[in-house]
């Protein structure tokens, strides 16, 4: 009896020890949103991209790889101090590993083949946009809750959330909403986006090694998307 114990926590061990997946907000996938009529725009603030950041974590099996997006345009609609639109666009031939637990080399190798056909193919696919279609304010209650994360999880997920946004994601031609949390603030003619989610990429077709038979060559469908976001007044 000691020794069936003694083997069941040495395997409920040795599979949280293997259990990389992140901890932290899910956006809601779904069908692209109709474009609804626009909303009065009173006032305009571009994305300051050289403030602003966009990084994703991936997880394998056997660990997790992280690195950049790089933001190339953006700009939100605000009326009455409200938020009400906006669009980004990334520079997907800019994506790249910035892993510190990998050397130089490792992380070209990595960008290479996020770069390739086998992830984001950029040279077909130069760009992906997202464009939000509505904004709601933030209710915890409507939220599916999360296990307690792990320390570093807990410092992913963004705190004081806000705001409820929805809009459409286009990646390799591919449109799917989004709908996510985020924490959204304006002071001095600065507004400031911060959001901290997982999604799953096989909704935009990105499928490489999400097989889960592959074992340990598996890669995790759910990618982390980290939201940082600086945004300036433009006089209309």
């Amino acid at each position: 009896m000691l020794l069936k114990l003694a083997s069941a926590i040495v395997l409920m061990l040795l599979f949280a020890a293997c259990d990389t997946s992140i901890k932290t907000d899910e956006a809601e996938v779904g069908a692209p949103e109709i474009a609804r009529q626009l909303a009065p725009v009173s006032e305009v603030y571009h994305v300051d991209t050289a403030k602003s950041k966009l990084t994703w974590i991936g997880v394998k099996i056997t660990g997790r790889h992280n690195g950049i997006f790089k933001i190339s345009s953006g700009e939100l609609h605000l009326n009455h101090k409200e938020l009400t639109g906006g669009a980004i666009t990334l520079n997907m031939k800019a994506t790249r590993s910035d892993d510190k637990t990998l050397n130089q080399d490792s992380n070209k190798k990595l960008t290479t083949h996020l770069r390739s056909a086998d992830f984001f193919d950029v040279e077909r696919y130069p760009t992906v946009t997202f464009v939000i279609t509505s904004i709601s304010p933030y209710d915890s209650t409507d939220r599916k809750p999360i296990n307690t994360p792990p320390a570093l999880d807990s410092q992913l997920r963004i705190k004081g959330t806000t705001h409820l946004l929805t809009g459409n994601l286009t990646i390799k031609d591919k449109t799917r909403s989004i709908r996510f949390p985020a924490k959204i603030t304006l002071q001095d003619n600065v507004l400031k986006a911060k959001a901290n989610f997982n999604i799953d990429r096989t909704k935009w077709g990105l499928v490489y090694r999400a097989d889960k038979s592959l074992g340990n060559q598996t890669i995790r469908p759910e990618v982390n998307i980290g939201i940082d976001l600086v945004a300036r007044r433009t006089t209309l």
